[in-house]
């Protein structure tokens, strides 16, 4: 009775254990990130390197008919946003098209492309 009763909270125990450890690894490695830079539309700025003041309106017309939403980081780098949990918060971002603003995100890179899934969003002043 005993063997069978410790067979079974072994048999328990070891795939829960097993789950938390890979929970715990995966969540390790979830870095934030804040970025503060100009808002992009990804078509216009890959395509021709367009940004800045000039090109606001563009950006705005773009991000509206749903053209990928980036932001150009004060030290050069470019992160494509994607939206996450928050809607609200990359709803925010995309209404700042060609402005300067502070994204906190989760950052994620894949294949080379490095993506900040937006969290919150403040207009630099």
């Amino acid at each position: 009775m005993k063997k069978n009763l410790l067979k079974k909270i072994t048999s328990i125990s070891l795939p829960v254990l097993l789950f938390i450890a890979m929970t715990s690894f995966i969540y390790k490695n979830v870095e934030i990130k804040t970025v503060t830079g100009e808002i992009l539309d990804m078509e216009c700025y890959m395509n021709s390197g367009a940004h800045g003041p000039d090109h606001k309106e563009c950006a705005a017309s773009c991000i509206s008919r749903g053209e990928p939403v980036g932001i150009l980081a004060d030290d050069g780098k470019v992160y494509l946003l994607i939206k996450g949990k928050d809607a609200a918060a990359f709803a925010e971002a995309k209404k700042h098209a060609g402005e300067m603003v502070t994204v906190t995100g989760t950052l994620s890179e894949k294949g080379g492309v490095q993506a900040l899934i937006v969290s919150e969003v403040k207009l630099k002043k």
